[in-house]
């Protein structure tokens, strides 16, 4: 009973805390899921950085997750990222 217990308030413990499984990847890394950008944190899991439906909601554009690969007057900027529909097209070929 006590075992139990004790299992169950650990379990309670570990949802709270937002347990996940380690995805086992490079902090700094980005990838898409879905429309989401994610980054993974130093604890080897990813999360969420940007969700590309809700940025293309907010702005009234359409927006979706993509590999970015730039050089700015800031500097070089890689990693997935939300960007607008009508360039990740035109990256891609489409050209719309």
């Amino acid at each position: 009973m006590m075992r139990a217990l004790i299992f169950s308030a650990l379990a309670a413990l570990c949802l709270g805390a937002h347990c996940r499984p380690i995805d086992g990847c490079i902090r700094g890394a980005t990838r898409c899921t879905s429309n989401a950008a994610e980054i993974c944190d130093a604890d080897g899991s990813y999360h969420e950085l940007a969700d590309c439906d809700d940025v293309s909601e907010r702005s009234g554009a359409p927006f979706v997750c993509a590999y970015v690969d730039e050089a700015t007057e800031d500097g070089h900027i890689t990693g997935h990222t939300c960007v607008p529909a009508s360039d990740a097209d035109a990256a891609a070929g489409g050209g719309r």
